[in-house]
């Protein structure tokens, strides 16, 4: 996908994005639902090693999408962390990857990458012959709730954040 197609693509799904720098990366700031979200442009453009499973000429490639209410800098700063440390890895931007230590100074330092969960009509993608790009949301967390997930995995994670009633968007609430 050219730079065009991307940025006409990622217009698409959030209308009133601006571009950054954040880090020497771009990314695209808006608002989802009043709250403040980060969007990479460019992470496609990095090759992880993901193809589909039942087509193996089909790369996979993203985009890192996180929401939360915190200011935009530090929304945008942390896909680009989570860009880095992906690069740094050698990991798979995939489902149910943990990042640690992506925002050291935050309560909710730790990422974790899910299939988005921001859109009511599925997560939207990019296709193009012999690639499709999607979205993958990065979610924070903290020390606590990283811990379980390396542990018992995220559906776990996940169980006791709804007993909990924790919006993962929410970077203030209680590190425990």
């Amino acid at each position: 996908m050219t730079g065009d197609e991307l940025a006409s693509w990622l217009a698409s799904i959030f209308p009133t994005m601006r571009l950054t720098l954040i880090d020497a990366r771009e990314v695209a700031l808006d608002t989802y639902d009043g709250q403040p979200v980060a969007v990479t442009a460019g992470f496609s453009g990095v090759d992880t090693g993901l193809v589909m499973s039942d087509d193996v000429d089909t790369e996979v490639r993203c985009e890192i999408v996180c929401r939360a209410d915190a200011e935009p800098l530090a929304v945008g700063s942390a896909v680009v962390a989570a860009t880095r440390a992906l690069e740094a890895l050698g990991a798979p931007a995939q489902p149910g990857v943990l990042l640690e230590d992506l925002l050291p100074q935050q309560a909710v330092r730790h990422g974790l990458l899910r299939e988005p969960e921001l859109f009511s009509r599925g997560t939207p993608l990019y296709n193009e012959p012999g690639r499709m790009t999607l979205l993958l949301e990065l979610v924070m967390l903290t020390d606590d709730e990283f811990g379980i997930a390396r542990e018992r995995g995220y559906p776990a994670l996940e169980t006791r954040l709804r007993r909990r009633g924790v919006w993962v968007g929410d970077w203030g609430r209680d590190p425990d």
